[in-house]
């Protein structure tokens, strides 16, 4: 079991692999706006992954142009509904969660 830490709140919770982050926090009470209903069809579920990203599946290629064609081209976002986790470890993974704009 992983560590996942979500910021800005810092809810520590535990997630095994195969579980992504927007399940993990939807199970935990924590919102993570998701328009699409995490069919990877939109960025409203967008995370930073600040550590650990080495411990989640890698971005496919719909996850990479969905997140570019959005202007959001760094390394480090990623869509919670995409971001399985894919290794057990002690390891934590810290997400950080962007506040809507309206």
């Amino acid at each position: 079991m992983s560590k996942v830490i979500f910021l800005p709140f810092y809810s520590v919770i535990t997630g095994s692999k195969g579980k992504n982050l927007l399940d993990l926090a939807f199970e935990n009470d924590i919102v993570i706006e998701h328009n699409c209903g995490g069919l990877c069809a939109c960025t409203s579920c967008r995370v930073l992954i600040k550590k650990g990203m080495h411990l989640l599946k890698t971005k496919s290629v719909d996850e990479k142009e969905m997140l570019i064609n959005s202007g959001f081209s760094e390394d480090e976002y990623r869509l919670s509904c995409q971001c399985t986790i894919n290794v057990d470890s002690d390891e934590e993974i810290i997400a950080y969660i962007p506040q809507p704009s309206n």
